[in-house]
């Protein structure tokens, strides 16, 4: 505790705005409540118009509200509680000028009170107005995208965020009137999408896998999976949007070689002469699934996430993705890198781009 109320106190002596996360909770080490109340010289007091917003909550969660709990009730004299959409931590307090914000710990937590909080009151305090927004892409490496923008330039900054396996940028413009900010930045984001084209997938929120099921949902159209080397994290990935169902059937997880068989209809002659990673069994898992779920994409993956099982024939990172329609099945190779998880990760980003980049290279397929 005397080391976090040691490094607050220095950190407040160095900057006009300090974030602090994590140690907000109910357990015995969830010390930073007591450290910032000595910090700024206060009192650990009850408050109770927080406590009761607490109960509120865990009234909500179904869960028993607990003299342990309450202890997260418990802030530094003068502490005014911030909105947590989708936890219950987090609370702001200010002294001579200075302002201190504690966040939970919890990544996702974190994120949307960085959003509802800070960054709004960070804009109040900024001299003028300012704009940013986040452009998502994948497709072409880091250097890649620095080709195709080469010569996007003018009065704003365009950060490079590599968030793998995606590159996100974040372009900014500073100025005096929000609203000739907002006119600028359409004109900027028309400009983009213009040079980056289809690997340009979303904006802010956006997930993959968010923009593929808003695409499948508008054509009416439907999909159900066949994993190997991914084991079901295509599936999981789609069934993260919510409302999923009303365009992904199923997946299966045909692991093993007769699993394929058995489950997909991969016949046997077919993995013994070309194997499991191959061009032939991809096409064929996926004929087995859209067949089998009458959907309208069949969508497979297989290969050798490693980081053992490779071989001359198909080395670690070899992936063959297929997606087929009712007229039409297209299968592709793919060597990859990094470890088995990103090999994973990658993989499963590859084949749900896959759908998109078909929906929109075909405007008018329709199932």
């Amino acid at each position: 505790r005397e080391e976090i109320v040691e490094v607050l106190r220095e950190a407040m002596g160095m900057a006009d705005v300090v974030l602090v996360t994590g140690g907000l909770g109910a357990t015995p080490d969830d010390l930073t409540r007591e450290a910032a109340a000595l910090a700024f010289g206060r009192r650990l007091v009850l408050n109770e118009e927080y406590r009761e917003s607490l109960k509120e909550k865990f009234r909500e969660w179904g869960l028993d509200f607990t003299r342990e709990e309450e202890r997260q009730a418990f802030l530094p004299e003068g502490a005014v509680p911030l909105p947590n959409p989708i936890g219950i931590c987090g609370f702001r307090m200010e002294a001579e000028g200075k302002v201190a914000f504690f966040f939970p710990g919890v990544p996702r937590e974190l994120r949307e009170m960085v959003k509802g909080s800070l960054v709004p009151f960070l804009q109040e305090r900024a001299e003028g107005a300012s704009f940013s927004k986040l452009f998502k892409v994948f497709g072409p490496t880091e250097s890649g995208v620095k080709e195709l923008l080469e010569g996007f330039e003018g009065d704003f900054t365009l950060a490079f965020l590599p968030s793998f396996p995606e590159i996100h940028l974040r372009l900014t413009l500073r100025g005096r009137d929000r609203e000739e900010l907002l006119k600028e930045m359409e004109g900027l984001e028309e400009e983009l999408r213009g040079r980056l084209g289809l690997h340009l997938f979303g904006t802010e929120d956006d997930t993959m896998e968010k923009v593929v099921g808003e695409l499948l949902r508008e054509r009416g159209a439907t999909i159900a999976t066949a994993e190997s080397c991914t084991g079901g994290l295509v599936a999981h990935r789609i069934t993260e949007v919510p409302g999923s169902s009303d365009y992904f059937e199923g997946g299966v997880v045909s692991y093993s070689n007769r699993a394929k068989v058995e489950l997909l209809g991969v016949p046997e002659e077919i993995l013994g002469r070309h194997g499991a990673v191959s061009e032939e069994t991809a096409r064929l898992m996926a004929q087995g699934i859209r067949e089998r779920r009458r959907t309208t994409f069949g969508l497979s993956t297989t290969g050798i996430a490693g980081p053992t099982g490779g071989t001359p024939e198909a080395p670690v990172g070899r992936i063959f993705i297929a997606l087929a329609t009712k007229d039409h099945v297209e299968v592709r190779r793919y060597d990859l890198f990094g470890d088995r998880g990103q090999i994973k990760l990658l993989a499963s980003e590859i084949a749900l781009d896959r759908v998109r980049r078909f929906l929109l290279r075909n405007p008018d397929f329709r199932p």
